[in-house]
């Protein structure tokens, strides 16, 4: 085989075309209170995202809900937005499928939107956004941020292949038999001095290994992290929108305009924002000093 042909065969495994994750299906992976008509629309505008963007092989809802029961799992709401069920869902999906999961939350007037990418033939997500919106404006407050997670996905669905050609060894070269050195030689078979034995162990440092557990726990502690954060400040929302409605009269008594219904609603929606928060704060640290320690062995 010439060089020219090595080269030739070379062009022709570059040129191939890279072999792309599919299907990729969006799928609610939750249901929570009050979400009933929200969450699949947001469910929607993520798949019209995606077909937008020129992402093939897309399955919706509905139509990834079919494929995934025919595989065999009843209901992928039921997984209430964990990351090991949501990333079960993708194998079950296909050997190369990609899940993007949405999980949406209500609290009050404000909408939490939970996205995340899971490949069925990788150990970590794609990709993850957390973003907020008011119930009324969420279609254009997301988009963006929708639009940029969609593109992240995007970039990850090839498959990198590496190929290469290894070329023909050299032809041997022919030993022609030289009448002066065509001779017999003595070979002494007395064994070599013991002490001059080659230890053959090998000296090199063993290769690095990457700590995908404590990556993906600190990846993971950093997402609770950022959910923290988001419910913390829609805590202090309603706690400001508490103290300008419920004042103190001359008489020590507790005065507001609201009603009952409004006022009991504010309290709950406030209180279960804040445990919310505190719950994905301590978690975070948890899944952040595992990691670390995961990490540093």
């Amino acid at each position: 085989m010439t060089p020219v042909i090595v080269l030739a065969l070379s062009a022709l495994v570059v040129a191939q075309p890279a072999e792309v994750r599919a299907p990729v299906g969006v799928v609610l992976t939750s249901r929570r209170p009050n979400t009933d008509t929200l969450a699949p629309k947001v469910a929607a505008r993520v798949f019209e995202v995606a077909k937008r963007e020129g992402i093939a092989e897309l399955r919706d809802d509905a139509k990834a809900v079919k494929e995934l029961k025919a595989a065999g799992f009843s209901d992928p709401r039921t997984c209430n937005g964990g990351q090991a069920c949501s990333a079960k869902l993708a194998v079950l999906l296909g050997a190369k499928a990609v899940l993007i999961a949405v999980d949406v939350g209500k609290v009050g007037s404000s909408l939490a939107i939970h996205l995340e990418a899971f490949a069925s033939d990788l150990p970590d997500a794609l990709a993850t956004a957390d973003l907020t919106a008011r119930e009324d404006k969420w279609g254009d407050q997301s988009l963006a941020d929708i639009t940029t997670f969609v593109r992240k996905v995007k970039e990850k669905l090839p498959i990198a292949k590496v190929a290469s050609v290894t070329p023909p060894p050299p032809p041997p070269v022919e030993k022609k038999d030289d009448p002066k050195t065509d001779q017999p030689t003595s070979t002494t078979l007395t064994p070599k001095d013991s002490t001059q034995r080659t230890d053959l162990t090998s000296q090199a440092d063993p290769a690095p290994r990457t700590n995908v557990g404590g990556i993906a726990m600190v990846v993971s502690a950093g997402a609770l992290g950022a959910t923290a954060a988001v419910f913390g400040v829609l805590a202090a929302l309603d706690r400001a929108k508490y103290d300008r409605e419920v004042k103190p009269d001359g008489m020590g008594n507790l005065v507001t305009n609201l009603t009952q219904d409004e006022l009991t609603t504010l309290s709950r929606s406030m209180t279960l924002k804040f445990w919310t928060a505190i719950g994905c704060l301590a978690g975070a640290a948890v899944l952040g000093l595992v990691g670390g320690v995961m990490l540093s062995n």
